[in-house]
């Protein structure tokens, strides 16, 4: 049977831009978006969804997660609000470290009920595409695990679980230049083998990779078929942006150090630009992405929660949302376009997700507010009625 999602007070399209429809409807049939404005119900058997006085927009898209680990890191939390800079906590083995510790030690199975009840959580909260990284192994078996859990996620998840080798920093007790060999001549042709994911991601920053191993790797990656990823530029300027427009990366994540000059070369090169304020506001950085320049650039600003056991445990998008705008100045509706289209974008997933149209998958949330700018303003509080996820209720508030 169709669903109508009848009479919304406010419509967010985010075909190509904030394009916002008052007063209209939306016509699902099977998985699809098939029309939206006035729908005329005469003649059709459809189920109706009363969306009188609600906001509707694209299910939300989280394009950057840690979502599989073991363990928490609240001792780490502490230590920093004390004072103790990240880098030093990381340099004493602790930082991702303790993570990859907690994850080791973990089965597949207890890797796997975890972040399902995680993504469980994301649903609620309006998520309904979610990139999951691996990195927290640090051996080509302990990666390999990660990524089986992640396809498994894939195969069982009511929403769509996008893979991701991430290449994340230099293990203790082996030379850098092996790990880099060892992650060339066995982790990445394995896991383009398998086709256990679709990006490989690599950590180019002080505390972990220079430019030259992460050119090195994520040219093997492109060689063997894997698209490209990169966090760049958090804790310094470390040429990572630049980076990422010579390989061709769909996105560069972070970026809280790029200078203009890497932002124009993102821009000739058609990278997405993810800012990750959650991180921000745990790391309590002052320092922040230059969103003036990726504005004037015209750059297709993605936001996302990089939910991760020690840098941002916040995995309620409509959060992000919110902390976009007070942190980093992100307009409002730049904001919502960031988490839904530009989002799909940073994942090569739009125009099929993260945008209502014709034709579209029908990933669509319903909120109990009247205008879009109560889901930013009402900070915290749970204002999601309905997900929808290919056309079916995945989340309702009133079951």
């Amino acid at each position: 049977m169709a669903i109508l999602i009848n009479n919304a007070a406010q419509i967010l399209t985010m075909c190509n831009n904030f394009t916002l429809i008052s007063e209209g409807s939306i016509l699902i049939e099977g998985e699809t978006i098939r029309e939206l404005g006035s729908i005329s119900k005469k003649g059709k058997k459809i189920d109706i969804i009363d969306a009188q006085g609600c906001v509707v927009t694209p299910g939300l898209v989280d394009s950057h997660t840690h979502l599989v680990f073991a363990g928490s890191r609240e001792e780490e939390f502490s230590a920093r609000i004390a004072g103790v800079r990240y880098e030093t906590i990381t340099k004493k083995g602790g930082g991702i470290m303790t993570t990859v510790r907690h994850t080791r030690n973990a089965t597949e199975e207890e890797l796997y009920n975890s972040a399902m009840s995680r993504i469980k959580n994301l649903i609620k909260h309006g998520t309904t595409t979610v990139e999951v990284k691996s990195g927290y192994g640090l051996t080509t078996d302990g990666e390999l695990k990660i990524l089986r859990v992640i396809k498994r996620l894939q195969e069982t998840s009511p929403i769509d679980v996008i893979p991701t080798l991430l290449i994340h920093t230099i293990p203790p007790r082996i030379k850098r230049r092996d790990y880099i060999d060892q992650i060339n001549s066995e982790l990445i042709p394995q896991v383009a083998s398998e086709k256990l994911a679709q990006f490989c991601d690599i950590f180019c920053d002080s505390i972990a990779f220079s430019v030259r191993e992460s050119h090195k790797v994520l040219k093997k990656a492109r060689d063997l078929g894997l698209k490209l990823k990169i966090h760049a530029d958090e804790l310094s300027n470390s040429g990572g942006a630049a980076l990422a427009a010579e390989v061709g990366c769909t996105s560069a994540d972070h970026l809280i150090y790029t200078t203009k000059l890497e932002i124009e070369k993102m821009k000739k090169a058609n990278v997405v630009p993810v800012l990750l304020p959650g991180t921000s506001l745990f790391l309590r950085t002052r320092k922040k992405p230059d969103v003036r320049c990726f504005i004037k650039m015209e750059l297709p600003i993605a936001i996302a929660s990089d939910f991760n056991p020690g840098t941002c445990p916040i995995y309620a998008m409509p959060k992000i949302i919110s902390l976009a705008s007070l942190l980093y100045g992100i307009p409002v509706e730049r904001a919502l376009v960031g988490a839904t289209a530009n989002a799909a974008r940073a994942l090569d997933l739009y125009p099929k997700v993260g945008c209502i149209q014709p034709g579209a998958q029908a990933d669509l949330v319903v909120w109990a507010v009247d205008n879009y700018k109560k889901i930013s303003y009402q900070f915290g509080e749970d204002i999601i009625k309905l997900v929808l996820k290919r056309g079916k209720i995945i989340y309702d508030t009133n079951c």
